[in-house]
């Protein structure tokens, strides 16, 4: 009578299966065992000897052959019905999951279906833990798992007892009856979400070495060790994960990682970074009034910080230093910014002479409003520039070469004469000065400064403790330089000039057939030489001293008369 319902035959299946299982691990032990003679055997009596002896032992020799050939026939059929049940049992065997997922007897199709229902639980929430360098970071599985292939998770359990040789999945079979056996799901990895998750877990985790950094908090030095810098194979690690979202596998996974010291702490550059004297406040020179706060002074003992320091292996350390504040602060210098006339001088300008006078107006112009904060350097040469007809100036007189000759720019040695005079009588540090081959008719003798754009260059120094600005204006008929800034104290400067020697211009006649006879004319004008000394005279609390300002030579030059011989 053929099963209808689908239970009885499942039942049946499992039965048969069992069953011929059984029989077949016990290697047949029944039938070799029913041939051994039965208990109390001995006591039946004997029967009457065969009047042929001969002919019972023929008959018996004929039986033994028929009874092995039986015994090996079932074998045989107990074997094939083995395998047959192997073959034919149409469910997923027994002791087999997917997972946590039991799905032993049940159909391909029953499988998928419950693989379906209890899977996501098992991701659901998790996460997959990065382990890089001492740091987790969490990857939410749901954010990298595409999903669960349920139909291939059921194929995978029912292949189990069903590859290989006979021999192979009868034992496969019993192993899974005896003791389970676990299957993996089939899952897919989301690529493009796992990427994601792994760029921002190296944005964070993939670093370079950073040097120490220090900044100073109060009277002590703080110093913030450097950190190693972190690498590692980003492939390999997407590829390591991809392969444990596929298994469901959610242990964590520490990276391998390329690890490079940090920078050690230098103190010695620490030291030259930092230490220092005072710095005071000082004004912006774009508009001469933002005032740029000073810095304090720093000290520190750099043995003693390297005892502190050590090996190196704390994440920060406190180094005592000592602070000297700076004498004028921001406030002290606002209230004194540019408050005092340091000197002003001025020398006669012939306005009569365009190009000469375009020429000084516009160095003048280039000159007004510079601001030199202490210690910083004027160079005359750099404010006003090159002297060239694209920057409109224009040919005039001037000295080169021991000639008086027209040039463009001649005449910008007044302004920087001009600013010289004030220079010294504001007691400031000169750099650079050059006398005039000859002498000028616009200052005193020795307090000129010649400039020769390339060659020749004006310098001085703001030796005070508080910025200055110069002021500069052609205006009628003086050129005019006046230093602005702050006293500190009463002293005055005055100028004196001494002669040491003079070098008188002679006479030179010279033949000239162009002119009648016994007619002159001067052809080069004399100008005297001299040697000089000027000195700074400084009056302050009533003393006054004497400094030596410069020397100079004036060279002489003679004078030519033309003397006529024509008719």
């Amino acid at each position: 009578m053929p099963f209808c319902a689908g239970s009885r035959k499942d039942y049946f299946n499992e039965r048969l299966l069992r069953a011929v299982l059984l029989m077949n691990t016990k290697e047949n032990t029944m039938a070799f065992n029913s041939r051994k003679p039965t208990k109390g055997a001995h006591l039946i009596a004997k029967k009457k000897p065969d009047t042929s002896s001969a002919a019972a032992a023929a008959k018996k020799k004929s039986r033994a052959p028929v009874v092995l050939i039986i015994i090996f026939v079932l074998l045989v059929l107990l074997a094939g019905g083995s395998l047959g049940a192997v073959y034919l049992y149409p469910n997923i065997f027994p002791g087999v999951t997917v997972g946590s997922i039991d799905v032993g007897k049940l159909t391909r199709e029953e499988a998928a279906q419950q693989i379906s229902i209890q899977s996501r639980p098992l991701y659901h929430g998790k996460q997959l833990t990065l382990t890089i360098y001492d740091t987790d970071y969490d990857i939410p599985v749901e954010k990298v798992l595409k999903g669960v292939d349920d139909i291939q998770s059921a194929e995978n359990a029912w292949q189990v007892g069903r590859e290989g040789e006979p021999l192979t999945r009868i034992k496969a079979i019993i192993s899974s009856m005896r003791n389970g056996c676990d299957t993996r799901l089939a899952a897919s990895v989301d690529e493009d979400g796992l990427k994601v998750q792994l760029e921002e877990i190296a944005g964070k985790a993939l670093t370079e070495p950073v040097a120490p950094t220090w900044k100073l908090d109060g009277e002590n030095l703080v110093i913030q060790s450097g950190t190693p810098g972190v690498q590692f194979d980003t492939a390999a690690v997407e590829q390591a994960l991809t392969s444990q979202i596929e298994l469901m596998d959610f242990e964590p996974y520490e990276v391998s990682t390329d690890v490079t010291a940090a920078p050690a702490i230098d103190i010695g550059q620490i030291a030259e970074d930092i230490t220092g004297n005072p710095i005071n406040a000082t004004v912006s020179k774009e508009d001469g009034k933002t005032i740029i706060p000073g810095k304090p002074g720093v000290q520190f003992d750099t043995e003693k910080a390297k005892e502190i320091i050590g090996d190196g292996s704390k994440e920060s350390y406190t180094i005592p230093v000592t602070i000297t504040q700076p004498s004028i602060t921001e406030a002290v210098l606002k209230e004194r910014l540019f408050r005092d006339t340091l000197a002003r001088t001025a020398t006669n300008l012939n306005e009569g002479n365009a190009p000469r006078t375009n020429n000084v107006r516009l160095a003048a112009k280039a000159i007004n409003g510079t601001i030199l904060n202490p210690g910083d350097v004027f160079s005359y040469n750099t404010v006003v520039g090159e002297r060239t007809q694209a920057r409109g100036y224009q040919e005039a007189h001037a000295y080169s070469g021991g000639k008086i000759i027209d040039e463009f720019g001649g005449g910008v040695c007044q302004p920087s004469s001009t600013l010289y005079m004030a220079v010294l009588r504001a007691d400031l540090e000169v750099v650079e000065r050059h006398n005039h081959s000859f002498t000028v008719s616009y200052t005193p003798l020795g307090e000129d400064a010649t400039v020769d754009y390339g060659n020749l260059d004006f310098r001085f120094a703001n030796n005070t403790a508080y910025p200055i600005k110069i002021l500069a204006e052609q205006t009628d008929g003086q050129m005019i330089m006046t230093l602005v800034g702050t006293k500190t104290s009463g002293k005055t400067v005055t100028t004196r000039t001494e002669i040491l020697e003079t070098y008188e211009p002679k006479t030179v006649e010279k033949q000239d057939s162009s002119l009648a006879s016994g007619e002159t004319k001067v052809e080069t004008s004399g100008i005297t030489g001299y040697s000089t000394r000027t000195y700074k005279v400084i009056t302050e609390n009533g003393k006054t001293t004497e400094v030596l300002a410069n020397k100079s030579t004036y060279t002489k030059r003679d004078e030519v008369v033309c003397v006529g011989t024509g008719g």
